[in-house]
């Protein structure tokens, strides 16, 4: 991991954030904007999470929604709510449920305020009353969540996924319709080399044009992998170009630790798997100018796609080690999607946002997937509340599953550290089926 963070290296992590902010805000306005149409009241949009002030208060909407008989302005939920019951503003004022009455009826004016807080991966919106209460009272907050329907709580719910699903959509779109469609480039030009590879501490760099291999020439990428993967742990003389200069040095491959995909000349899956030597280095990507109607078919394609490989990797829980990654794996692929240009970044924004969406509606509590199951199931009791117990430990049981999987996919990261193999979900293929995407020798 050393590697990753080096001066040279240092300037990607900006793009990672920047990656992280855009999809969160992509996934959250979905929850504000519905929230907004069904009249529940917004205290805080937030890209960061953590933190009881945050770093940046960038904006406030003022809004009114109706005061209906029997509901209240708000209630007093501690750091949020002063001891007049109104609302601790994040600017160190209090934005107060102003009542007004007007010829329509009685209506309350409050405000949104749009924030960055410390933590920058992540984000929320705040609607009001979304805490349960023991005596049902979050049903009578005006605006609140719970005060509405159960089918609008569950549009609201469902909105946030679906909106980092279309933001994906869109980013696959913009690059198959500017830069056309990613295919692999057969020349023997390097794509990309990994920190801490094989292939890095011999000296080769993103760019490298293999001339010859073992004393053999190279004319394909292909011819690069085929030397490399049967032979593991062997020393292997390498002359390449880079710039005007020709250049010599050796490799040693490194063998996988469990079976990959064997690629055709295509640079395809030829269907076999098999214990393969890797140097860590990636095959480049070229851009094929396609029509506009393909670009957005493909677009659309896309999030289907991405569910026939996500429910793949499920079916297959002792492959998800070789599949997923978390934070680190997500640093280091914005790293090489930083070294082949703006369209993989938008490629891998793209797909990183659909998968955000789809694993989203899992029916797991926290997520939006396990709080629209208990809206749906509120729909069927006709809008009444499951009770507390029921809820508590619905959601004790998400958030133990949710804290295994943080902790499984931070035990996978830390493994990889200093290893040359990567996860398949690396390939950049914006939009195209898993098994299309080409692998890395």
């Amino acid at each position: 991991m050393a590697n990753l963070f080096t001066a040279q290296n240092i300037l990607f992590i900006p793009v990672f954030l920047i990656i992280i902010s855009v999809l969160v805000a992509a996934h959250e306005y979905g929850h504000y904007l519905f929230a907004k149409i069904f009249k529940m009241g917004v205290e805080e949009f937030s890209i960061g999470m953590f933190g009881k002030k945050p770093l940046w208060t960038y904006g406030r909407k003022d809004y009114t929604i109706p005061l209906l008989p029997g509901q209240v302005p708000n209630i007093a939920l501690p750091e949020h709510v002063g001891a007049a019951g109104e609302v601790v503003a994040l600017e160190g004022k209090p934005n107060k449920s102003e009542v007004v009455e007007t010829p329509e009826g009685t209506i309350l004016k409050e405000s949104t305020f749009f924030t960055v807080r410390p933590w920058p991966v992540g984000g929320f919106v705040r609607i009001k009353g979304m805490i349960p209460e023991e005596d049902g009272s979050e049903t009578k907050i005006a605006g609140g969540f719970y005060s509405k329907p159960p089918w609008q709580r569950l549009i609201v719910l469902l909105a946030g996924p679906v909106f980092s699903v279309i933001a994906g959509v869109i980013l696959i779109f913009i690059v198959f319709a500017f830069a056309g469609e990613p295919k692999a480039d057969l020349r023997p030009i390097l794509g990309g080399v990994m920190g801490g590879s094989p292939a890095e501490k011999a000296g080769l760099r993103q760019g490298d044009r293999i001339v010859s291999i073992a004393g053999d020439p190279v004319n394909t990428f292909f011819d690069v992998i085929t030397h490399v993967r049967n032979s593991p742990n062997k020393q292997i003389p390498v002359v390449y170009v880079r710039g005007d200069k020709q250049l010599t040095t050796t490799v040693v491959p490194v063998p996988d630790t469990s079976e990959t995909d064997v690629l055709n000349s295509e640079m395809l899956p030829s269907g076999k798997k098999a214990i393969q030597a890797k140097i860590g280095t990636g095959v480049g990507t070229k851009y094929v100018p396609i029509p506009l109607g393909k670009a957005a078919i493909t677009a659309i394609q896309a999030p289907g796609k991405a569910i026939v490989m996500i429910g793949g990797l499920l079916a297959k829980p002792a492959e998800l080690k070789d599949n997923v990654g978390g934070p680190i794996s997500m640093l280091k692929e914005t790293r090489s999607a930083v070294d082949q240009g703006l369209p993989d970044v938008l490629g891998l924004a793209a797909m990183l946002s659909i998968s955000v969406g789809i694993l989203n509606l899992l029916p797991i509590p926290p997520l939006d997937g396990g709080q629209i199951v208990i809206a749906f199931a509120e729909m069927f009791r006709r809008g009444r509340r499951l009770s507390m117990k029921v809820q508590n430990m619905a959601v004790m049981a998400g958030m133990c599953l949710v804290c295994l999987l943080i902790i499984f996919v931070f035990t996978i990261d830390l493994q990889r550290i200093g290893k040359s193999d990567i996860p398949q979900f690396s390939e950049r293929n914006h939009g195209k089926a898993p098994a299309e995407a080409p692998s890395k020798p």
